[in-house]
């Protein structure tokens, strides 16, 4: 690898579908997918194993367009909690190899090995981790190796599952220049389509246009001088030991692989997406007072919309509500989506909460209320996270008041 910087980027394969089968190996070579509510045809498909992936079956595909290509999928319904809770078993062992761990999400992160490899050789040290991985936590992973992150991240997906890929700048142009220009990070739906037009379909393409100004004028200057940066395998080895610790906000998107005109799909996925930013609020003992939902549409138009509360909230029922209450508003009905995502921010840790009491409030039950969570919390933090959760009287009581800018019931 020479003299420079040592990447990993590691990839968990299949992470929902193989943190179920680590409970049922029974079904590890059979077709299986995970959905919340697996048993109804309109849910959505989260992951998908590879014997299920023969057939076509992808995320975001309907659990009823999953049966009808593959009649004999199993389908195993979601749980989060267990799915966070082995993603902090592999990262643990990470963090034993070496402090300079980058968590990209739930199932990815990069990690510099470099002084790990002075006394092994980065190959030797993927295998061992690939080995380790999938022997003590029933895991496979796939390892990219690279001197930086971007090329290291490529070379992860190259050779799927449980693939180890090395990709050094000097095979950029052999290796890296033939494959489809929208492999380089930040050629999305809205810049490919700009890219052909100029007959750059690879990334070689790219990475030799002969005219710099004509590029700038389709995708921008600042736009234009990364992306050839990146086809040239430029890309930065700094690891970001602190990107969850202080977070700003949290995020999850959804693209969907076609235009997407099915409301109750879309409402399918913008719960899935709510839930997974919850999940992570909870997680880390965050609440949020800004919640902000981003919608793009097949014909390329994009709108984002954010609401803000007097109070700041986590739970996912209450968090739905408003998004939904969001979406309900500025949804264009003539248009498909191509992806949706949700983001909670404005965050403040559970110690700083100051909770504001509207004069409307009933004042015997915002004290119930802020006893009976206090009393959640301490027992949660005496006894372990699954010791109880707070449950809900009534289904669908939550309402969104506008005025006051909360939530009520």
């Amino acid at each position: 690898m020479g003299t420079g910087r040592i990447i990993f980027h590691i990839d968990m394969n299949c992470f929902y579908v193989s943190c179920e089968l680590v409970h049922r190996p029974e079904l590890r070579d059979v077709p299986v997918a995970v959905a919340p509510n697996a048993s109804r045809r309109k849910s959505i498909i989260l992951s998908a194993n590879y014997p299920a992936r023969k057939f076509g079956i992808r995320a975001a595909m309907s659990v009823a367009e999953a049966q009808r290509l593959c009649p004999n999928i199993i389908l195993l319904d979601s749980h989060f909690e267990l799915y966070s809770e082995y993603s902090q078993k592999f990262f643990s062992y990470f963090f034993e190899l070496t402090s300079l761990v980058e968590p990209a999400s739930i199932d990815e992160g990069y990690l510099d090995v470099t002084d790990l490899c002075s006394k092994i050789d980065a190959v030797s040290l993927a295998e061992k981790i690939r080995k380790d991985l999938y022997e003590i936590y029933g895991l496979p992973c796939s390892i990219g190796i690279a001197p930086n992150k971007v090329l290291a991240k490529i070379a992860s997906d190259m050779k799927k599952p449980f693939g180890i890929t090395i990709l050094r700048k000097r095979d950029v142009p052999k290796i890296l220049w033939p494959m489809p220009v929208d492999t380089i990070p930040g050629v999305g739906k809205k810049t490919l389509p700009l890219l052909k037009m100029l007959k750059i379909n690879t990334v070689g393409d790219l990475a030799n246009y002969p005219d710099l100004r004509n590029l700038e004028e389709i995708i921008g200057p600042n736009n234009s001088k990364a992306l050839i940066a990146l086809a040239n395998g430029e890309g930065s080895n700094v690891i970001d030991i602190n990107r969850f610790n202080d977070a700003s906000s949290i995020s999850n998107s959804q693209t969907f692989d076609n235009d997407e005109f099915d409301i109750s799909n879309i409402k399918s996925v913008l719960k899935i997406l709510t839930n997974s930013v919850s999940y992570r609020l909870e997680k880390h003992q965050y609440k949020a007072y800004t919640f902000t939902l981003q919608l793009k549409y097949g014909n390329l138009k994009s709108i984002s919309k954010c609401r803000s509360l007097n109070n700041p909230i986590n739970n996912s029922k209450e968090m739905y509500l408003l998004l939904e209450d969001i979406f309900d508003d500025v949804y264009d009905e003539g248009l498909p989506i191509r992806l949706i995502g949700v983001s909670a921010s404005k965050l403040i840790n559970y110690e700083e909460e100051i909770y504001q009491i509207s004069i409307f409030d009933n004042m015997d039950e915002e004290e119930k209320k802020k006893s009976v969570n206090d009393l959640i919390t301490n027992l949660q933090q005496t006894f372990g996270d699954k010791v109880i959760k707070q449950g809900i009287e009534k289904e669908n009581t939550f309402k969104y008041d506008k005025s006051y800018k909360k939530i009520i019931n």
